[in-house]
């Protein structure tokens, strides 16, 4: 909050014209287009992973200079540490984590000499001090978040608690950290005939494990160990816990009881903190070929289904803003930010709609807990199946206790 805080109050007009030079510089795409990317337009990455990889070049290496001369870490570094870590504005952990994210969807993001000798340099070198590990992205976060788009099944699947409470939030949080470790993931990928990809993602947890393993050997400092490589990883379940309830913390149904995309994936518009088009979240679910560039045209052609469907459309303000919002229930808070294509919403039918969005559940955690204890393929059948059932609009055929009784039964 403090590093975010001081970008807008203090930073923003001189950082953000510095980053801007970096980032059109003809010279540095020139550089970037010939040398690191496969595609032209992809050098729009080039100065966030450049100034994040300067940044990190230096903080890292003073820590385990200051711990192998000194023997030990100051409080006041480790804060100075963190404060670097997060970065003015989050964009050191924004951008390392959104790097990694790229790294994960387009596997030919970079030229084939990378490719073959550095790899995934985000989502499985520097992305481990990050609290990445190895190959999370281009495995759980493809072949599960993405097939299932937050859907049953996924192993960040949140439709099972009340989104506006903070005790049921920190619930969300051990499903996620099982999620980061690999576990939860692993057994998914296993039980769903992904043998390969659960096997990449287990030699993923072998490395960064055997990370840890040399980081402690070579400091010799259980200390140094927990703060430079472990909290991190606590840091990020926590923190992306958090933003995936903003990005899909509301659900809706249509006719066939399928829940309405456009709702249950948030799209803000004229965000301040976008990195590279992650704040249109439904564009990144259900049409991902768009280039984040291209979004505002994609988004005109959406506004009719965003009318027809109230859509989970918000307007000036961050990712974490929303989230906080749904989680500490600030209606009047979100209403202000929701965009009402319709015109005809008052202000108090938007609260209801999204405070009943917000706290409508699919299923109950104890339902989803136990099918993550065994995500066999045909558990996730028979549970999406028994939720499309619950949720179709009634009938007067089923809306008698003997026809009710004879369904369960």
């Amino acid at each position: 909050m403090g590093m975010g805080g001081a970008y807008k109050a203090v930073c923003k007009p001189v950082l953000k014209p510095l980053y801007d030079f970096i980032d059109t510089s003809p010279i540095f795409r020139l550089f970037a287009t010939t040398y690191i990317y496969t595609k032209p337009e992809h050098a729009d990455f080039f100065a966030m992973s450049l100034l994040l990889t300067v940044n990190c070049m230096f903080t890292i290496s003073t820590m385990f200079y200051w711990q192998l001369t000194t023997g030990h870490l100051p409080v006041w570094l480790i804060a100075v540490y963190y404060c670097s870590w997060v970065g003015i504005g989050g964009t050191m952990m924004g951008a390392a984590y959104g790097m990694a994210h790229k790294e994960g969807h387009y596997h030919g993001l970079y030229k084939k000499w990378i490719r073959d000798y550095v790899g995934h340099f985000f989502e499985n070198c520097l992305g481990v001090f990050f609290g990445n590990v190895p190959w999370n992205f281009t495995t759980s976060h493809i072949f599960i978040h993405h097939r299932l788009d937050g859907g049953v099944g996924d192993t960040f699947y949140e439709w099972d608690f009340d989104r506006s409470s903070l005790s049921d939030f920190m619930l969300y949080v051990h499903r996620v950290f099982l999620h980061m470790i690999g576990y939860s993931s692993i057994k998914f990928l296993d039980s769903h005939g992904l043998k390969t990809k659960a096997d990449l993602l287990r030699t993923g947890v072998y490395y960064y494990w055997g990370t840890a393993a040399v980081i402690l050997a070579i400091t010799r400092s259980p200390s140094f160990l927990f703060w430079v490589y472990l909290e991190p990883l606590m840091c990020m379940s926590y923190f992306l816990a958090l933003i995936n309830i903003g990005f899909h913390g509301f659900i809706e149904y249509d006719e066939q009881g399928q829940s309405i995309p456009s709702v249950n994936s948030c799209t803000i518009v004229d965000g301040e903190d976008d990195f590279f088009g992650e704040d249109d979240h439904m564009a990144h679910h259900y049409n991902t070929s768009v280039y984040y560039r291209d979004l505002p045209a994609h988004q005109s052609t959406k506004v009719e289904e965003f009318k027809r469907t109230r859509a989970s459309v918000f307007k000036k303000l961050s990712i974490v803003e929303l989230s906080i919002f749904i989680l500490l229930g600030l209606w009047d808070k979100l209403a202000d930010h929701y965009v009402d294509y319709s015109g005809r919403m008052t202000r108090d039918e938007i609260k209801d709609m999204l405070r009943t969005r917000a706290r409508r559940l699919e299923t109950s955690y104890e339902t989803y807990e136990a099918y993550l204890a065994n995500p066999s393929l045909e558990a996730r059948k028979t549970l999406t199946a028994e939720i499309q059932r619950e949720h179709m609009p009634a009938t007067p055929a089923r809306s008698s206790p003997t026809s009710i009784a004879a369904q369960n039964k």
